[in-house]
């Protein structure tokens, strides 16, 4: 440039200064105007090991200056501010080149900063290419100098400084480039890092290392020819290699994907940390947050690997699972799919756990919520329903005859067996008791019931979003729920009748330490726990011998199998006192039909593959966890005789025909009067007990309100049966009189003793000993004459029967004897 246009140049830079000094920039307005320095969120898992960063388009994680180490320091001033301990924010000589070379170049070519300025750039004043905006920097830059110590801009500047590849601040440039904390930094690799500050794509390790070794070295020369290292250490630093360790990036895989994608949903979309989604998004994304999430990185591959043993090939079905701890509501383990991360598979980022995007038929997994609807309505686990056929007519005019399993007929069952053995028929008709005859109502209470014990409970974050429809066909799980409302309405059950609202997060807290969020259990008395003690024992007969069989673990544990129509979901949910964990099995992209060819096995029940899931991750998840019984609660149960033509407790004049003896858990009773009619015993008809054996011939005339009276007699008809009866049946007879029955007794018989050759005395004896009668006959057995007859007077010669021959004691045995 002609030497006689410098003083020109330079008044025109100084009357650009001048005329900008009419409005001074203040630094406490910018300060209190500037947006929050964006700083990167950790998600943690319980252990506290870390799963992964969150950040928007900056990462960074702010430090203090202790923690950044001297030779950073150095290499920073020593680059990019050499004078930065002597100036006052502002390095006049700098500046003045810079602005004489802009000025007669008409554009900004050239810097001049401070480091300094360069915060203040990045904090407040941004950085538009302009006389004016480069005095307002200068400005705040000498405020700054005038409130906070060098160190302190120091630590700001490193904080805020961007070193590429995302990396925003010392911090996360040394993680991003040196997977280490910054102060672990050698000397060499702060060198490197501070070189990169001018130029980052310039100057990138990971693309262009020469160039980055060579700016490393240029450092490192600035800082000898400072004096800030000693010649040997800079002979060291500028021979070592340049090794990278580049750490994952949160857009790379990390643990439990389906969890850390629940996660931000239900961050997202809580209103406790934000007003608007982007207030949220800000506060996750670029808060500096510490979140030490629920998840357990051992029971999360547990559940992983029971998933993948079970179903092994790519044609398989696909499930989902979620593990709660039902005492805090604490999310242990999410599997949401089959690989997250799986670029060729359109259902990868899809988290099934949640629901997807619709959610899933229960089948008879739901039916654990009308059990305890039925408990808590007076219904017994003894009381008999029909499960062989039920047809219900339906709001619109048409009748539903719902099935049951393979079209298995069952007879009349109790609420018991139908639960274990999972009956269908049995359950609409329980649920149509359940309301009262109106089975709308019915289905209204069980939905109700379910709502309660935590279906729905986590609209805000999964799918469905719906509330569950009260139609009959809601007892056998035709309403769609997902494993993570599944897992924590069973935790009610789990957990003696306290429902705990489900949480992916144990504390948050901002970068300052200051807790943002702490989960508190809070557990609701949902259901009675004597109730829940009933249930609990039902469900845990449904593992032992029922449906669920295959996952059986061998200690307290209760559980349900589901199968939804035509085999399209199959579902196993159970838990023991410590863990529930709900298991849902399908093929996401529709209601597909699980069975031959689609599947390998056929058709695929709540029992097969779900209920082996369910055993293969409890097996190992529950190796280290004490065996406990289920919480009890002492059941105390109230028997009620119920005259069923009139609605009234019986009274002592009730026919026994019109009494049904009803058991009822103890509050769920209902409140009867006694009955005032009829007021005198009544004439009932004698039925008929012939051929019946003697207790149950008993039992039948007191429950036909007569009092029985025994008789025996012997009988060739079999012992211990009723022969004859008075009055006869069909006769009418007043209420609690006597109906004599007669039984047949047992004909014993004797062998007839030998008694020829005895005298007549002694045979008598011998026979009476026996249990017989004798009758004597005296007749001569020969001629006394005849020297061949040995004639003996008074001895028995002949009998009839003969020895050895058996007839009843009593009978009578006729001898013969010499006269």
């Amino acid at each position: 440039m002609n030497p006689s246009r410098r003083p020109l140049a330079l008044g025109l830079v100084l009357g650009a200064l001048a005329a900008s000094a009419c409005n001074l920039p203040d630094l406490k307005q910018e300060q209190a105007e500037a947006p929050a320095l964006p700083q990167t969120s950790f998600v943690f898992a319980a252990d506290g090991s870390l799963i992964t960063p969150l950040h928007a388009e900056q990462n960074r994680v702010i430090v203090p200056l202790s923690k950044i180490p001297e030779n950073v320091r150095d290499a920073v001033v020593a680059i990019e501010d050499k004078r930065y301990y002597d100036h006052m924010g502002i390095d006049v000589k700098a500046l003045l080149r810079a602005a004489y070379v802009d000025a007669t170049t008409g554009r900004i070519v050239e810097g001049g900063s401070t480091i300094t300025q360069q915060y203040v750039k990045n904090a407040y004043t941004g950085d538009e290419q302009t006389l004016s905006r480069k005095f307002r920097e200068a400005v705040l830059a000498y405020q700054l100098e005038q409130t906070l110590s060098k160190d302190e801009i120091l630590a700001r500047y490193l904080n805020t400084v961007y070193f590429g590849n995302g990396a925003y601040g010392i911090q996360a440039a040394a993680e991003t480039y040196f997977a280490r904390p910054a102060s672990e930094l050698t000397l060499a690799q702060a060198a490197l890092l501070a070189g990169l500050i001018a130029a980052p794509a310039d100057y990138d390790p990971v693309v262009r290392p020469n160039l980055a070794t060579n700016r490393r070295n240029q450092v490192l020369t600035q800082m000898r020819e400072l004096g800030m290292i000693e010649p040997g250490a800079f002979a060291s630093a500028v021979q070592r290699p340049v090794n990278l360790h580049i750490r994952q990036r949160s857009t790379e895989r990390y643990p439990a994907p389906y969890f850390v994608d629940y996660f931000k949903q239900w961050f997202l979309s809580n209103p406790r940390f934000g007003k608007t989604v982007q207030d949220r998004y800000d506060l996750l994304f670029k808060g500096g947050l510490r979140i030490q999430t629920t998840i357990v990185p051992r029971l999360q591959e547990q559940a992983e690997q029971a998933v993948h043993s079970i179903l092994l090939y790519r044609s398989d079905p696909y499930a989902a699972m979620t593990v709660i701890d039902p005492r805090t509501g604490y999310i242990k383990a999410m599997v949401g799919g089959r690989n997250y991360w799986d670029p060729n598979d359109r259902f990868a980022k899809v988290n099934l756990a949640a629901g997807g995007s619709t959610g899933r038929q229960a089948g008879s997994a739901f039916k654990p919520f009308t059990l305890v609807a039925a408990l808590e309505h007076g219904i017994s686990p003894t009381q008999y329903f029909n499960g062989s056929s039920v047809a219900v007519p339906l709001s619109d005019g048409t009748v539903w005859t719902p099935g049951n399993a393979e079209g298995s007929s069952y007879g009349y069952i109790s609420l018991e067996s139908a639960t274990i053995n999972s009956v269908n028929v049995a359950y609409v008709n329980i649920e149509k008791a359940v309301g009262d005859g109106d089975i709308y109502l019915g289905a209204q209470r069980v939905v109700d019931t379910a709502k309660r014990m935590g279906i729905r409970c986590c609209t805000r974050t999964t799918s469905p979003k719906n509330q569950l429809v009260p139609v009959p066909s809601a007892v056998i799980g035709t309403n769609e729920v997902n494993t993570l409302e599944m897992a924590s309405a069973y935790g009610t059950l789990a957990d003696g009748g306290a429902h705990v609202a489900p949480t992916p997060v144990v504390t948050i807290t901002t970068p300052d330490g200051k807790v943002l969020y702490q989960a508190r259990a809070n557990p609701k008395q949902v259901v009675n726990p004597a109730i829940v003690t009933v249930a609990d024992g039902i469900l845990q007969k449904v593992v032992l011998y029922g449906t669920g069989a295959a996952a059986n673990i061998g200690r307290p544990q209760i559980g349900k199998t589901g199968t939804a129509q035509n085999y399209s979901d199959a579902w196993f949910v159970g838990a023991v006192p410590q863990l529930v964990a709900a298991v849902w099995v399908g093929f996401p992209q529709g209601q597909v039909s699980m069975q031959f060819p689609t599947t390998r096995i056929s058709p695929v029940y709540g029992g097969t593959w779900p209920a082996q899931i369910w055993r293969a991750f409890m097996v190992n998840a529950t190796h280290n966890l004490p065996v406990k019984p289920f919480p009890t609660s002492n059941v105390r149960f109230v028997t009620l005789r119920i005259d069923v033509t009139q609605g009234c407790l019986a009274n002592p004049y009730t026919p026994p025909q019109n009494v049904d003896t009803q058991t009822f858990i103890a509050g769920t009773e209902p409140q009867l009067k006694v009955c005032k009619q009829p007021t005198s015993y009544q004439l009932l008809p004698v039925p008929s007990v012939i051929g019946l054996k003697e207790s149950a011939a008993i039992d039948l005339l007191r429950s036909a309100g007569f009092v029985a009276n025994v008789a025996y007699a012997a009988s060739d008809q079999r012992a211990g049966t009723v022969i004859a009866q008075d009055p006869q049946a069909g006769q009418r007879a007043l209420q609690t009189s006597t109906v004599t029955i007669t039984v047949s007794r047992k004909v014993s018989t004797e062998v007839v003793p030998n008694v020829l050759g005895m005298t007549q005395a002694a045979a008598r004896t011998v026979l009476r000993d026996a249990g017989f009668e004798a009758s004597v006959q005296e007749q001569q057995q020969c001629d006394p004459a005849d020297p061949a007859c040995s004639y003996q007077t008074g001895v028995v010669w002949a009998q009839s029967p003969s020895a050895g021959t058996k007839l009843p004691p009593g009978s009578t045995i006729t001898i013969i004897v010499n006269p």
